[in-house]
């Protein structure tokens, strides 16, 4: 039996991505991300008892924090 994960399962599916418009709260970087990269980063901060619960990862150019695009 072959063990795939969600992410490798989709793919051989053909199921499309979804990806999430962010930017960055200090540099205004925006750039679109892939959901499941961010639900696990929001299942880590779940797990260290953040409060606030929402999609948030590192800006790759100024290392600030990236938030959801409104």
């Amino acid at each position: 039996m072959i063990n795939l994960t969600d992410e490798e399962l989709a793919e051989l599916l053909g199921e499309p991505e979804v990806m999430i418009p962010m930017k960055c709260k200090r540099c205004g970087y925006e750039e679109e991300v892939p959901e499941w990269i961010l639900e696990e980063f929001l299942g880590e901060d779940i797990y260290s008892g953040e409060e606030n619960h929402g999609y948030s990862c590192q800006c790759p150019k100024c290392n600030g924090t990236m938030v959801r695009k409104k």
